[in-house]
């Protein structure tokens, strides 16, 4: 089977899926997500998002790609993987993916919607800068100038299904309203 962004995007429903149908109090839901499999099934999705990426020649495809990455990296550092699927994710993927990262923003590759999430995301600094601070200037500029007085997201700033299919980077964009009515 060939692994396209759509595969990726419906694997990582599905892990969230089965997230989200668990009861039970965090630690029960935890343990019941590592007896599946469920976060070493998400580090590999994870990994496999970054390889797609070196493999991708549209450079559309590679920035929404991108931006999976950048959001799995901050969003398993931010939310409870009980309720995620995510925990643990490779630190070399992490750093390779913000490394990229770094790269866009020095060549000036981000579009308007990136910025604005990663504006959202450089609130939590400490998701990013230990990976960005020692060798990746033009990211850690970023996170430490963006104004961090206001952690708000653009509220329906969006056509109406923008972040549909677009994993729990979508799921979380919509449960924040960035889409129309």
């Amino acid at each position: 089977m060939q692994i396209t962004i759509d595969t990726l995007s419906n694997l990582e429903l599905e892990l969230y899926e089965y997230a989200e149908s668990l009861n039970g109090n965090m630690d029960h839901r935890d343990k019941q997500l590592q007896e599946e499999g469920i976060f070493d099934q998400y580090r590999n999705l994870h990994k496999s998002y970054l390889d797609l990426f070196l493999n991708a020649k549209d450079e559309e495809t590679k920035l929404e790609i991108l931006k999976r990455l950048i959001f799995l990296n901050w969003y398993a550092q931010v939310e409870p993987s009980c309720y995620t699927g995510i925990q643990d994710l490779d630190n070399a993927v992490v750093f390779e993916s913000y490394s990229i990262l770094n790269e866009y923003l020095i060549n000036h590759k981000t579009d308007q919607e990136f910025t604005w999430m990663l504006s959202y995301y450089s609130g939590w600094d400490f998701t990013i800068l230990p990976f960005s601070e020692l060798s990746l200037d033009a990211l850690t500029k970023f996170v430490k100038e963006a104004d961090h007085t206001v952690l708000a997201s653009p509220i329906k700033h969006l056509p109406k299904g923008s972040m549909n299919n677009r994993g729990q980077m979508g799921i979380y964009w919509i449960s924040c309203s960035v889409e129309e009515d």
